[in-house]
């Protein structure tokens, strides 16, 4: 069976951006001066760097264990980028800091589920 692009390229960018926003959550807030108030958006980078490590995990172990589940959960995969997709814009407007790193991952999120609808289409 052959391999897939989007389990070489996924995981590994899941993984390095959880890692970042993990271990330097400041790096997206470089433009903000740091006081109480802005000590939610940090946070919220933390658990955003969470999710994104054991999305990278998840994808990358369920592909390495069977690559035909792997190919048959492509449209469970579609359905969650989007949904991750989803909660970026909400949380953006929701919060008082509107930070930025929200609205890129959700960009992020749709690029991915693109790449899995045209696996599918293979």
């Amino acid at each position: 069976m052959k391999s897939f692009p989007s389990s070489k390229i996924i995981p590994p960018f899941y993984l390095m951006i959880g890692l970042i926003f993990l271990f330097f959550p400041e790096i997206p807030h470089l433009e903000i001066s740091f006081n109480n108030k802005n000590f939610l958006a940090i946070t919220f980078t933390r658990e955003i760097g969470i999710l994104f490590i054991v999305i990278g995990i998840l994808i990358w172990r369920i592909h390495s264990i069977s690559k035909s589940v792997y190919r048959l959960m492509n449209s469970t995969f579609i359905v969650t980028m989007l949904l991750l997709s989803v909660i970026g814009p909400m949380m953006y407007f929701l919060l008082p800091t509107n930070p930025p790193q929200l609205l890129i991952t959700s960009v992020i999120n749709i690029a991915f589920a693109f790449i899995y609808l045209w696996e599918s289409k293979q």
